[in-house]
Order: structure tokens, then C-alpha cells, then sequence
């Protein structure tokens, strides 16, 4: 049987994991559009239909007003995909479309028809964890207007990357050092202003991912979390790890040109 904690969830899921976000959704929140600008693509989700002329009439309605949902969007969609979640039991074959607008319907009727929809074997995984969260939980994410929360919501390969390389770094010298002193951090790539203009440029890479003590990688972790999710989230995953290094690198340059005689 499907409820509408399937329809929240699976709205939910698209969004966090797949980079769609929420551009129009009716008075009653049984039709939700999404829309990937990158991919140039919609997903509309709707919590019920009763018959086949329902889901044609849908599709009728869409195609009608290309022009104002074009200038709506920015973008002109490649293709629009439709999953109605419903029991009622009609037709539902010969729903795809190709002319003038390429669909593709999806009727779900039982929770097990919704691995079918799941794009790639990761965010079916994902949808499939078992949580405590209840349709509100879902609900109330997919529907949240504060741009900050928003970009939290999103799914940071990139930054959790990150943050396990960082944190991986931190416990083995903590494992292997025991204790941290300058000359230990210079063994292991501490940025130093004369190795580095004697050629030994990879220290300002390495000296990136070393910290001193724990309040400095607990700062620097959380800092992390906070504002490398919202970047990966505005300008994706390639783009946060390019500023992460160009970051990085300047913050060194400025370091080097201010202090000149410690490890950092």
C-alpha cells in the first residue's frame, strides 16, 4: 500500500540526493515539481489520480503552457518525468511520450513499485535505510523556504570527503606522534617559510590537512561542515573542492608572507 509518507520521502530523497530543488507546488501539496537546471530537467510527483484520462489531462496541461513554463523556469526542460502515487487501479500503458514533449509516467501503487523509479543503485540505497523520520519530518524539509536549511539539506560527498581526510590525518599523528611539536609538523609537511623557498612547494598542499591540537581541528571541522555544505550545494561538488585548494593555497601565501620563522 502507498501513503503519503512514500510520496514526502521519495520528494525528499530526489532532493537531497539527485540536486533537485522544489519550484511550484499547488494549495493542497499533492503536486510537487522539481526542476535540475544543470540536467534541464522536471520531476513532478502527485499523490493521486483515479482514472487515465487524470494522468493524459496532466500531460495535456503541461504541454500547453511550454511558453509560460519555460520563462517560469529559465530553461526549456529535455523532458519531464511524472510519478503519480495512487491505489486506484486503471490503464497505465502507452503513457511515455516522445512528441512534442518527451515523458515518462510512472504510476505507483504498492511502497515495492518505487525501486523501480530510483535512477541508480546509491540513492536506492539511501531511500531504503530505515529511519524513524515520519511524513511531517519529510514534509516539512521538502517544503522549507530558509535558503540556509536548503542548502544543508543537500547531499556533500565533496565536504564529507574532506572532513574524513582531515579527521583520518589528525588520528593517525595523534596514533604515531603521541605529541605535537613544530619540528613534528615539519616532518610531516607544517608550512615553513624557508623549505618553502628552498623548492619544497608540496608544504602548501600538505599543511592543509594538519592541525595542531584538537580545538583547532574541531573548529576547523565544524566550520567545514557548516559552509562547505552550503557552498557544495550552490556551486556543486567540483567547484567546492577547486576553492577548497584555492583557498588553502592563499591562505598559505598570506601565512608565509607574515610569518616567517614558525611552522603552520
Amino acid at each position: 500500500m502507498i501513503t503519503e509518507k512514500h510520496y514526502w520521502k521519495c520528494i525528499y530523497t530526489w532532493i537531497k540526493y539527485l540536486n533537485y530543488h522544489v519550484v511550484h507546488t499547488n494549495k493542497d501539496n499533492d503536486e510537487i515539481w522539481l526542476a535540475n537546471k544543470k540536467s534541464e530537467s522536471i520531476v513532478i510527483f502527485k499523490y493521486g489520480a483515479n482514472s487515465t484520462q487524470d494522468v493524459r489531462f496532466d500531460k495535456t496541461r503541461i504541454q500547453e503552457n511550454q511558453d509560460n513554463i519555460i520563462a517560469f523556469l529559465g530553461f526549456k526542460p529535455k523532458n519531464y518525468e511524472l510519478y503519480i502515487f495512487t491505489d486506484k487501479i486503471f490503464t497505465d500503458e502507452n503513457l511515455n511520450e516522445t512528441k512534442p514533449v518527451k515523458f515518462k509516467v510512472k504510476i505507483i501503487r504498492e511502497a515495492e513499485h518505487i525501486e523501480r523509479i530510483m535512477p541508480n543503485f546509491f540513492v536506492k540505497k539511501m531511500y531504503n535505510r530505515t529511519t524513524k523520520h515520519t511524513k511531517s519530518y519529510y514534509k516539512q524539509r521538502t517544503l522549507n523556504n530558509n535558503p540556509i536549511e536548503k542548502h544543508m539539506l543537500k547531499f556533500a560527498p565533496v565536504t564529507y570527503t574532506l572532513i574524513a581526510i582531515n579527521i583520518i590525518i589528525w588520528l593517525a599523528m595523534t596514533l604515531f606522534l603521541n605529541r605535537f611539536s613544530d619540528l613534528k609538523l615539519l616532518d610531516v609537511g607544517g608550512l615553513v617559510h624557508f623549505n618553502v623557498v628552498h623548492g619544497e612547494w608540496y608544504r602548501l598542499i600538505t599543511s592543509m590537512f594538519l592541525h595542531y591540537n584538537f580545538e583547532h581541528i574541531l573548529m576547523n571541522m565544524l566550520s567545514l561542515f557548516i559552509f562547505g555544505k552550503i557552498v557544495e550545494a550552490i556551486v556543486g561538488h567540483w567547484r567546492m573542492f577547486v576553492i577548497y585548494i584555492v583557498a588553502g593555497l592563499f591562505g598559505n601565501f598570506a601565512s608565509l608572507s607574515f610569518n616567517t620563522d614558525t611552522v603552520s
